[in-house]
């Protein structure tokens, strides 16, 4: 369906209708469209975007872009500048991490906060906090291990931080630690764990 959508689209041959019912016709196969459209879900319209596209994203983007106001193309930096920042954050690890999903919790300056963490491996890991923690300060992050359900309590120290969640380095870990958070962190392809 959506490669005999492209082929109509990109014809230069008009459809075989009588020139007076033509423009009445456009305008209802542009109302069926746009109703067969919003039946879509995200996943099919963004497959339908890259089959229409091709292989000319980047174009249609600088297009858009092109046609933005002053104002939204400023924004629009901003945001980039932002996420190109956050990305080269993480891009700064030594040590790739794991995606994960795990229920933890946090325990910083007499405070205990519940958390996810997002992210791991055996030298630090991410975790959402729904707060923001402050940078620098050591903390206690304690989890339960998903390939034995045995708990670890890890000395972490915030390396970055920001409103959603905070960035953490793993120190003084016991070679049994070490080797708990390697066996899920580094063999997994995922680890999706949410105790309670």
């Amino acid at each position: 369906m959506i490669s005999t959508l492209h082929h109509f689209m990109n014809s230069n041959k008009a459809a075989a209708m009588p020139r007076s019912r033509h423009k009445s016709s456009r305008y209802d196969i542009v109302a069926r469209l746009y109703y067969l459209f919003s039946k879509l879900s995200d996943e099919q319209k963004q497959h339908l975007l890259k089959q229409l596209l091709r292989d000319k994203t980047d174009d249609y983007l600088l297009k858009l872009i092109i046609d933005l106001s002053d104002n939204q193309r400023r924004v629009l930096m901003s945001q980039l500048e932002e996420i190109t920042l956050k990305a080269s954050r993480y891009d700064r690890r030594k040590h790739p991490r794991k995606n994960c999903l795990m229920t933890a919790g946090i325990r910083i300056a007499g405070q205990a906060v519940d958390c996810f963490i997002l992210d791991i491996s055996p030298y630090g890991a991410f975790i959402d906090t729904g707060e923001g923690l402050a940078a620098g300060h050591t903390a206690r992050l304690n989890f339960f291990s998903p390939n034995n359900r045995e708990e670890l309590k890890l000395t972490v120290k915030i390396v970055w931080s920001e409103p959603q969640g905070a960035g953490m380095q793993f120190h003084r870990l016991t070679a049994r630690q070490l080797e708990q958070i390697r066996s899920f962190a580094q063999n997994e392809q995922t680890v999706y764990e949410i105790t309670s």
